[in-house]
């Protein structure tokens, strides 16, 4: 497949299906550090849910966020 066509397909996904190719790609390039990450990933959210979970940080939705981010990158 053309790199054009893959790039026209690949816009054209959700933001959530986007997220998960761009996760899929970069384990592609070096899964020999996937496990590490995996477990900082997993330690991270972990502290997240429980710092939400006693109100010391409030939770946002995905798409807000990434429409503020959007919003921010394009001024």
């Amino acid at each position: 497949m053309d790199s054009a066509l893959l790039r026209e397909a690949a816009l054209k996904l959700s933001a959530f299906e986007r997220a998960q190719l761009i996760d899929t790609l970069w384990q592609s390039l070096d899964p020999a550090h996937q496990a590490e990450i995996d477990q900082a990933w997993l330690e991270e959210s972990s502290d997240r849910l429980y710092a939400c979970q006693r109100g010391e940080i409030e939770a946002v939705d995905g798409e807000s966020v990434l429409l503020e981010l959007k919003e921010k990158l394009s001024r």
